[in-house]
């Protein structure tokens, strides 16, 4: 599995890959309509394209099959972390995180952090982060319940 930067023409599989990831790993956490809202059948691509171009993006791909992808930015911020299921229990999510701590050690930051799913609270828990804040986020006019976590990485 090769780590790479995104490119445009990554994005229809990106949002695939997160739609694929939603509705399947988070189907245990969510109602069916939180899973709709967030994850709906027609994602704006605009939107998604404008997103990708804001924040660092790192794809997860082999033989051209996209099966992973996380975002950041240089606060510290980790935005988003999905595996396409058919990918999951592989240590890609690691790999991937592990990757971009590494990178964000470089830069002028003493703390990481995200705001993770009910479904992604456990990995990052198992990586030290800790749960700052139980939140709830509004989405498409579902409540989505996420914990806002965080971990030291040194100083900055």
């Amino acid at each position: 599995m090769n780590l790479r930067p995104f490119q445009p023409p990554d994005l229809e599989q990106v949002i695939g890959v997160y739609r694929a990831a939603i509705h399947t790993l988070a189907a245990p956490f969510y109602t069916p309509e939180e899973l709709s809202a967030w994850a709906p059948q027609h994602m704006d691509v605009d939107k998604w394209r404008q997103r990708l171009a804001s924040v660092h993006a790192v794809v997860a791909e082999e033989d051209g099959t996209i099966a992973g992808f996380l975002t950041y930015d240089l606060t510290g911020h980790i935005d988003m972390l999905f595996i396409h299921p058919r990918f999951t229990r592989q240590g890609l999510a690691t790999r991937l995180y592990l990757d971009t701590e590494a990178e964000l050690r470089k830069a002028p930051i003493s703390t990481v952090f995200t705001e993770a799913s009910l479904a992604a609270r456990p990995f990052f828990e198992r990586h030290g982060f800790q749960v700052d804040a139980e939140e709830f986020s509004e989405c498409r006019g579902q409540k989505l319940h996420r914990f806002r976590m965080s971990k030291k990485i040194g100083s900055p």
